[in-house]
């Protein structure tokens, strides 16, 4: 078994560091794991960056400084530059481990053992599909699982966002990793399945434990991964969400995911809700 390096990025919720944490320490089963945080705060804001190192600090965690991120400008991009600034810069590099991007308002509700899981394939992500091309097909960055012996074509696997791709004027982040797909098509690439997101339009509100059901509100737009992964979505709030709506999405939030880690909650296994796809 090999050992597995976990890469979050962290930058307006440090408090989602100690959950996620957390959650990784209750339910991750491989036998060797590490979690490493990136500051993605720009450099002026200093409280921000602050706060995420004292957070890191405090609980025994590395943190590196995403470098020259105050030059890069909106969400997708940011994003982006962070994820390629971490493999360019530390992962792709290191062939001895697994490698896992986990987007930070992602949290394990459920047992997951990245080895198994992953098993022979280089590969394990969502895989997204332009609303205007559906021949485009990339990554999405939110979770991905890679084995740095296994992955080839490293100078392709790029997150960064896609231009003029196709019928698509533009895509979101992990777009660019439309030409890595294209170039390598022998890779074993195993699709991640979610549920999309649990709004007013979905009929998967029936996976949520049936004691917080009826208090969930469809904006708050939960997506569950693999029965194993609860994403908070728009925790950075760049939806620009009133201060009451993001309050009550986080008590919301607390009283699930602590009903869930003291196994008073369970998630049912992944079943027909979930899917294999994204369109954006």
């Amino acid at each position: 078994m090999k050992k597995v390096k976990i890469y979050t990025w962290a930058d307006r919720r440090p408090d989602f560091i100690e959950k996620q944490y957390e959650t990784l320490k209750h339910f991750i089963k491989d036998e060797e794991w590490e979690f490493i945080v990136f500051n993605n705060a720009p450099f002026f804001a200093f409280s921000r960056s602050r706060a995420i190192k004292k957070e890191c600090s405090r609980l025994g965690l590395k943190c590196s400084d995403v470098r020259f991120r105050t030059f890069v400008n909106g969400p997708a991009q940011i994003c982006a530059w962070g994820i390629d600034y971490m493999f360019q810069r530390f992962a792709r590099w290191d062939r001895k481990h697994i490698h896992v991007i986990l987007d930070s308002d992602m949290f394990f509700v459920n047992d997951f053992n990245f080895n198994e899981y992953l098993g022979e394939n280089c590969v394990a992500a969502l895989h997204h599909t332009s609303k205007k091309d559906e021949s485009i097909e990339y990554l999405w960055n939110g979770f991905v699982i890679f084995d740095g012996e296994k992955l080839p074509d490293h100078n392709r696997f790029i997150f960064a966002c896609g231009k003029n791709i196709g019928k698509a004027s533009r895509t979101d982040v992990g777009g660019r990793l439309y030409y890595w797909l294209k170039n390598n098509p022998e890779a074993k690439v195993k699709r991640i399945k979610h549920t999309a997101y649990l709004n007013e339009i979905s009929d998967k509100i029936s996976i949520l434990p049936e004691r917080v059901r009826d208090s969930y509100n469809p904006d708050f737009g939960f997506q569950f991964i693999e029965a194993a992964i609860l994403h908070y979505r728009a925790g950075s709030n760049w939806q620009k969400s009133s201060e009451d709506f993001v309050d009550k999405k986080s008590e919301y939030f607390n009283k699930l995911l602590g009903l869930v880690m003291s196994g008073e909650a369970n998630l049912p296994s992944v079943n027909e809700h979930y899917q294999d796809y994204y369109k954006v």
